[in-house]
């Protein structure tokens, strides 16, 4: 598995946007997941990948809600790719890793299926099919 970016919950995609690109990084235009609630916005710097992860209807619930209402903008996830999503998240259970959300098809990844693992050691995982 290798390192597809890093996932950082935020209230307003254009502040963090702002903020972001005065560290350099150039963004894509946002995408609108409706099924997740969510609008997922990549920039890059220097090889680096991050997604901005905003609630898109805040009278509905989205994954990142506790993020942000416990400790505001953050980043809370670490995404790798991989290609064999199904071997990777057996290779984790294995490992003690639990899935927290089961492998579907995203938006922002063209339909490639993504899973969310937890493991209270290190945190959330994201697995994102090569």
């Amino acid at each position: 598995m290798t390192i597809d970016h890093i996932g950082y919950a935020v209230k307003k995609t254009d502040r963090a946007i702002a903020s972001f690109e005065k560290l350099g990084f150039v963004f894509d235009e946002p995408v609108k997941d409706t099924d997740r609630n969510i609008e997922i916005t990549f920039g890059a710097h220097d090889g680096y990948r991050i997604e901005l992860v905003m609630p898109l209807d805040k009278t509905r619930p989205s994954p990142v809600d506790a993020y942000l209402g416990k400790i505001g903008p953050t980043p809370y996830h670490i995404c790798y790719r991989t290609d064999d999503l199904d071997a990777a998240v057996s290779d984790l259970i294995a490992q003690g890793f639990r899935v927290v959300i089961e492998p579907a098809p995203a938006v922002a990844f063209g339909g490639k299926r993504v899973v969310f693992l937890m493991n209270l050691g290190l945190g959330l995982m994201e697995i994102v099919e090569a």
